[in-house]
């Protein structure tokens, strides 16, 4: 391949063109041409010096590894098209769309995708199919044409968009114009011989649909070449007849046409090669054999092709992707599986979404761009772990089980231990030696390794009891040049090589207290205040210089959780982990302060952090690693993780401007300088809205509306729980996207969501609410604010023409109730009238009667025409008590404090108390559903009391017997009075004819009656209504 496929060339390249920028790329809307291959980057991205790759295949949720071709939608969706059908990709999950031989839909095979300026989104198969897709029910819907034929083919077929706003569609056997509006299609049909020789017609497959600038249509076809389409005419003219062409180029097979500034266009002749095309001259301009240019040894075959300003991206079967400069005439840059992360060869189509992304296809999908930064990974003999890093002479040095190997800053390694053993620890000293500590020794080697300075055994006492040093796995210089040690008993001792002495911190040995042995686990200089800090498993310590004198910094709880790492920053900044989280710690003494993250789960845990360059952050997580700046954090997989443990340790080392740490897989590079934030935003979509849609047999069913080319939404009342899905449509980092939203007329401020992107709301309230919504990418880049309305309707009840129901029925309440209050008033009176009646009567029969005879009596005395006798006088005494009694029981009845039911009862009892017992007879009084506290009518209460003052009467002036039973109940909305005596029937009973008659009288006043008859004594039975009926 040449000078393309050197070592070390593998995917940075394109380095004479770090300058050069693109135009700022905006959608081809000229008339004949494909909205899909203009549909460029809305801001134009440099040509950088490096592309990254993503890969998916099956495993991440393709439905085939035969895929034909790729397209953004306006929307920021990637559809891919396949053997199986096509599928749609929001940047996390692919969404497939198959056949459906009910309603005409055919998906298999080769697709073109085309979105039109009304938005509508069109699917042309290889196989002369036309589909649209509805965005609102999320399916595809047929669209009948001419040249429709099912034969499956390798290469779609391009739809283009005329002045008019109808339709051109490629086709085999002809091109064809559909009207979008009716439906209707006007076909153009050819056949032609393909040679001479050829024995008979072939329908043309027309493929490719360009226009150029004097209104002709040039269509690239199979097997018939370049071919041009006079629309005034119907007219078509084929180049292959023309002996400058035939056998030459542009004659055979055109894969595809991308027309330049000029309006002259680049063509791929398939395997002959890139023509350059004046179309006004139908002229050759130039010529290229991409064989020739990338100087291989075999035709290239191109499929697609990709215009970008200056640059042209080819679509190879066998060669991967190349870049070509149409003003230098050269392939500047070719992608392969073997010199790149592209993961394939055969390209069959390529295409750019609007955040610069690239996307092609193949037997996988791949995604593209300078933003996916990937960190570089280098293992070391047979992918050995790598235990510890240090700067070396002429790279970085590491620590393995089977020696110490050299990474050079032009990536090559080569070992450089003095003998095959296990290496652990290794430092980098001020006088540039290089220590290094192995399972039996530490060493002391030359700066530039080849010779051993000073060899110290394990026969160190690392603990009062004989126990001694084995392993280095940690090594640190202080200020004074004392070298300290932790080995794999967890133990610190020093070193100081300019005397041999050695020694160990045997205070650090074992918690007096607890009688823990205590575990030495990372270190570091402190050189202003003259000591060294040491963290371990219970918490933070020093040890001086001087004297090695040990404290314990214990001022705050979590000083004394496990300490697993200590770093300075590039500013003197002290950091440390403290129980698998990042704290900031104060120079001088020490406090510390977490560092939160916004963005972030709290349940990460945190193995190291490094600055490199400053104010920039590097940190292994538990999730990969994370780049924090200005309280941003992005996350990128790591495949080199290691858990820092004592068998697995996790170094780190920030040098050469670089940050270099190991794992179980060997070395990992990140350069900063190769960093690039995303600057372009996410496109921000509600996907979908769910709410209960209807209801069967007491069920209710869910609805989904798709809601991307949707403004609002109306709802009914009972529509009220809501369920939405958002996307974020940006592919650098999918998994860190973010959105945030707010429901205006329900939220007080905006929410955030987690990635999925799901919100739920429950009861609306009727109403007109507008949702706000936007999306953030991994760097932290907010899209602008989106609207969306959403009008839940209220019930019946609570519509405007209910309202104004409940006002009218209001004011005829409160009609109503004036009219009642009158009524009232009226009755009222009318009662007060009644009662004045009934009292005037009462006195005057009653009482009036009394007094007439009593006067008379009393007159007859005083004149002498009665002889005054004791008798006589006794009558006179005894109707004055009578008339008393009358008054009493007058002045009784109107009384309102005697308003209740007991005050009946009591007057009852007291009566029969007052009269039976005087005349030998015994009684019962028995009530029954009587509730004594209730109110009752004073007239009902009058009538019932005198009613059975006169029945008791008669019984002591009539009866024989000597028992009487008086019984009060409440049935219903009646009441029942029942007067029964023990006495014999007598079938002539005395009478003044009254008696009978006043309480028929009486009964009638309460809407009653009155019944006597004989039943083993007399009974008088009384029924009276409770409330009164005029």
């Amino acid at each position: 391949m040449g000078l393309l496929n050197k070592p070390g060339q593998h995917i940075i390249g394109l380095l004479c063109f770090l300058s050069l920028t693109l135009f700022s790329c905006s959608e081809k809307s000229t008339s004949d041409q494909p909205v899909n291959k203009g549909q460029k980057a809305r801001v134009g991205l440099p040509i950088d010096s490096l592309l990254y790759f993503k890969n998916f295949d099956t495993k991440d949720g393709l439905i085939s590894s035969d895929l034909d071709n790729t397209y953004a939608d306006s929307h920021g969706y990637i559809w891919i098209s396949s053997a199986k059908g096509i599928m749609r990709f929001d940047g996390q999950n692919f969404k497939p769309f198959f056949d459906n031989l009910e309603t005409g839909v055919r998906l298999e095979g080769p697709n073109y995708f085309f979105e039109d300026h009304n938005g509508t989104f069109w699917i042309f198969s290889g196989s002369g199919y036309l589909n649209k897709y509805n965005p609102q029910k999320d399916i595809m819907e047929a669209v009948s044409t001419q040249l429709e034929n099912g034969w499956a083919n390798e290469r779609p077929m391009n739809v283009a968009l005329s002045e008019n706003g109808t339709l051109w569609l490629g086709g085999y056997g002809g091109i064809q114009n559909l009207d979008t509006q009716t439906g209707e299609i006007q076909l153009f049909p050819i056949q032609k011989i393909r040679t001479k020789d050829w024995p008979h017609k072939e329908k043309v497959r027309m493929e490719i649909i360009r226009k150029d600038k004097k209104g002709q249509i040039w269509l690239g076809s199979r097997k018939f070449g370049l071919i041009r389409f006079d629309p005034s005419k119907g007219s078509f003219d084929f180049l292959r007849d023309r002996p400058e062409f035939l056998n030459y180029l542009l004659d055979d097979w055109i894969t595809d046409i991308e027309v330049d500034d000029d309006k002259t266009f680049w063509i791929s002749d398939f395997e002959r090669g890139l023509v350059h095309f004046d179309p006004e001259n139908e002229q050759i301009i130039d010529f290229f054999e991409i064989e020739k240019l990338i100087n291989s040894t075999y035709k290239v075959a191109i499929r697609d092709l990709f215009r970008e300003g200056d640059f042209l991206w080819m679509a190879t079967n066998y060669h991967g992707l190349l870049l070509f400069d149409l003003r230098k005439k050269k392939i500047i840059k070719q992608f392969t599986r073997e010199n790149s992360s592209i993961g394939m060869n055969k390209i069959t189509s390529v295409h750019r979404d609007r955040q610069g992304n690239y996307w092609l296809t193949g037997n996988q999908l791949v995604a593209a761009s300078s933003t996916f930064y990937e960190f570089k990974n280098f293992a070391f003999g047979e992918n050995l772990a790598v235990y510890d890093l240090a700067e070396g002479p002429e790279g970085v040095l590491a620590t393995t089980q089977k020696g110490i190997f050299q990474y050079s800053p032009q990536g090559k390694i080569k070992e450089v231990s003095p003998d095959q053993g296990a290496y652990y620890a290794i430092k980098k000293t001020k006088n540039k030696h290089i220590w290094a500590g192995g399972s039996s020794r530490s060493i002391e080697l030359t700066p530039d390794l080849s010779k051993i300075v000073k060899e110290y055994s394990y026969g160190i006492p690392v603990d009062s009891v004989g126990n001694s040093l084995r392993r280095s796995l940690s090594l640190m210089e202080d200020s004074q040049g004392t070298i300290w040690q932790i080995d794999n008993w967890r133990r610190l001792h020093f070193i100081k090589p300019e005397t041999g002495e050695t020694g160990n911190i045997f205070s650090l040995a074992q918690d007096p207290i607890s009688k823990k042995f205590i575990q030495v686990m990372c270190l570091l200089d402190d050189p202003g205040q003259k000591r060294i800090l040491v963290g371990t498993d219970l918490g933070l310590a020093t040890v001086s210089y001087k004297n090695y004198e040990l404290k314990w910094i214990a001022d705050s709880k979590q000083q004394q959780e496990k300490v697993s790492y200590l770093y300075r920053g590039k500013n003197g900044n002290l950091w440390g982990i403290f129980s698998n989280k990042i704290f900031r710690m104060d120079k001088g003494n020490l406090s510390l302060s977490p560092l939160t993250f916004e963005d972030r789960n709290s349940d990460e845990n945190f193995n190291w952090i490094v600055e490199e360059p400053a104010n920039t952050f590097w940190i292994q997580s538990s999730n990969g690693i994370l780049r924090y700046k200005d309280n941003k954090t992005t996350l990128y997989a790591n495949h080199n993780f290691s858990e820092g443990s004592f068998a697995k340790p996790a170094p780190v080392l920030s040098s050469y401007g670089k940050v270099f740490f190991g794992g179980e897989s060997g070395l990992s590079v990140i350069d900063p300088k190769l960093y690039k934030n995303n600057e372009i935003s996410p496109q921000a979509q509600l996907q979908y809205v769910n709410f209960p849609a209807k209801r069967v047999e007491n069920q209710t069913f869910d609805s989904t509306l798709y809601t991307t080319q949707l403004n609002s939404l109306e709802l009914k009342h009972d529509q009220n729980r809501l369920k939405l899905k958002f996307d974020a449509l940006h592919y650098k980092e999918p998994a860190l996207n973010k959105f945030k939203y707010k429901l205006e007329g329900y939220d007080d401020d905006f929410l955030n969501s987690g990635s999925s992107g799901e919100v739920f709301y429950t009861n609306l309230s009727p109403g007109n609410y507008t949702l706000l919504y936007a999306a953030a990418n991994g760097d932290g880049v907010w899209s602008d604010l989106k609207e969306f309305n959403i009008m839940i309707s209220p019930p019946w009840y609570q519509t405007w023409w209910a309202w104004l129901l409940y006002l009218g029925l209001f004011f005829l309440a409160i009609y109503g109730w004036i009219r009642y209050r009158v009524f009232m008033k009226l009755e009222r009176y009318r009662a007060t009238e009644e009662m004045r009646t009934n009292i005037s009567a009462d006195l005057h029969d009653d009482v009036g009667s009394l007094l007439a005879g009593l006067s008379m009596k009393s007159e007859l005395m005083s004149l002498g025409v009665k002889p005054v006798d004791v008798e006589s006088l006794n009558k006179i005494s005894e109707m004055a008590r009578d008339a008393m009694e009358r008054m009493r029981d007058t002045v009784w009845a109107i009384d309102s404090r005697k308003d209740k039911v007991e005050n009946l009862l009591d007057r009852m009892r007291a009566f029969a108390e007052q009269n039976l017992p005087e005349k030998g007879f015994r009684y019962e009084f028995i009530t029954e559903g009587i509730d004594k506290a209730s109110f009752i009518n004073p007239i009902l209460r009058q009538n019932l009391y005198l009613i059975l003052k006169e029945a008791v009467t008669n019984i002591l002036k009539h009866s024989d017997g000597n028992t009487v039973k008086i019984k009060l109940k409440k049935s219903d909305s009646n009441v029942q009075l029942v007067i029964k005596d023990n006495g014999q029937q007598k079938y002539t009973t005395p009478s003044d004819g009254l008696g009978m008659s006043n309480m028929k009288n009486r009964a009638a006043k309460i809407n009653g009656s009155v019944r006597s008859f004989y039943e083993n004594g007399f009974t008088l039975k009384v029924v009276a209504a409770l409330e009164r009926k005029d």
